[in-house]
């Protein structure tokens, strides 16, 4: 009989934040200090602000998680 692999959904949640979080850090290199990261093939008009955006938009699911547990950890014991 096969068993089963149970998968973590946090572990994905924290690839998501891990992309983000080198999307946002490669948009900011290039608005504050004008480093050029990415190859010239892979560079389009106003690609730092779009990585910023994106990058923001792909941590988010990982905080909300994270406030969510905490939420339901405070709720526990308030009600305790």
């Amino acid at each position: 009989m096969q068993e089963k692999v149970k998968t973590n959904p946090f572990l994905g949640l924290l690839l998501l934040d891990l992309v983000g979080t080198v999307l946002v850090g490669i948009g900011l290199a290039k608005t504050i200090s004008g480093v050029e990261v990415l190859p010239d093939w892979l560079r389009f008009k106003n690609y730092d602000v779009i990585f910023i955006v994106l990058g923001i938009l792909l941590t988010l699911p990982y905080l909300l998680h994270i406030f969510a547990k905490a939420r339901e950890k405070s709720e526990k014991n308030l009600f305790k």
